[in-house]
């Protein structure tokens, strides 16, 4: 019934998706929230929740031009189950901005699958990563995969290989100039600071440790299918599946070095995964396999609430 009922994109569905991220986003924040409830801390929440919601009709976009999915909703519905997995998905504030950010430069990344317009849709991918990488230091790895789609995508020349970094250097250089205007130049060694951990150690806390299981023994079951899949299809939709495996690849060394590790840090792996098991519950032909994965996935939601 679900998998039916999401089996297509309407109108009804953006507005029941938007209802779920209103719902995740309350049970996440009130499971986490120490401190004392004030206007200033609603207005901030509420501001992180509209962007949340956002995210969806951005998402939903980048699927429909780019042809990452079919026209279904199953990848918003995933995006969605995903921050309901994690349950300090919403606490970091720099990087929900950051993975906010670089979904725009998401959208040009995949777009470079077309030949209109190339050298702006580059300069504008590695211009947004620059933007996200302000707000979260680790967000800058994302320009190699903005090389990595000037590769795959057959845009090589030796213009293109410098136009990311000039889009990439631009909002760093106008960021650096307000600092020095308004003399604060030691904030800029603040948000670059290039700081990490290696330390696993939380991943083997309840229930941080279902929710990783959860996202592995999937992936694991679903990638290969879906790269059978694609191997077979046509040379720009094949080109996209191996910007999207690598697109997994980048958000996974993120997660792996991200400082602060309590599972807000995934975030960065909610949208490229999202398009993964969308895409592999559409090569499914058995509706209730579908019905069964979905339902898994609201089961293990609801025991990472209790938990």
């Amino acid at each position: 019934m679900i998998a039916n009922f999401f089996n297509k994109t309407r109108p009804i569905n953006f507005l029941l998706l938007s209802i779920l991220m209103l719902i995740v986003f309350v049970i996440n924040t009130w499971s986490v929230q120490s401190n004392e409830f004030t206007f200033g801390l609603f207005f901030k929440k509420s501001v992180f929740l509209t962007l949340s919601i956002l995210s969806i009709f951005v998402i939903s976009f980048i699927l429909r031009k780019n042809l990452l999915t079919e026209n279904n909703s199953y990848a918003l519905l995933f995006f969605i189950l995903f921050f309901g997995l994690f349950q300090y998905s919403f606490h970091n504030e720099k990087i929900l901005l950051s993975n906010f950010v670089l979904l725009f430069a998401f959208r040009r990344i995949y777009s470079l699958r077309t030949s209109l317009k190339p050298k702006e849709k580059i300069f504008d991918s590695a211009l947004w990563v620059g933007v996200a990488s302000l707000f979260y230091i680790w967000s800058s790895l994302y320009l190699i995969l903005v090389y990595f789609a000037i590769f795959i995508f057959n845009k090589r020349n030796w213009r293109n290989i410098f136009i990311p970094i000039i889009g990439f250097i631009t909002p760093v250089f106008l960021f650096y100039i307000y600092l020095l205007v308004i003399d604060n130049v030691s904030g800029f060694n603040e948000v670059l600071d290039l700081n990490f951990s290696l330390d696993l150690q939380n991943y083997s806390l309840y229930p941080i440790v279902i929710s990783i299981s959860t996202l592995i023994i999937f992936t694991s079951v679903s990638i290969f299918p879906t790269t059978k899949k694609f191997l077979l299809a046509k040379i720009d939709q094949k080109s996209t599946w191996f910007v999207l495996l690598f697109h997994i690849l980048i958000s996974l060394i993120i997660v792996m070095l991200a400082p602060e590790k309590n599972g807000s840090e995934f975030v960065f792996l909610f949208f490229p995964l999202s398009i993964l098991f969308a895409d592999y519950i559409q090569i499914l032909k058995k509706y209730w396999i579908k019905e069964a994965i979905i339902y898994v996935f609201l089961i293990v939601l609801v025991i990472v609430i209790l938990v």
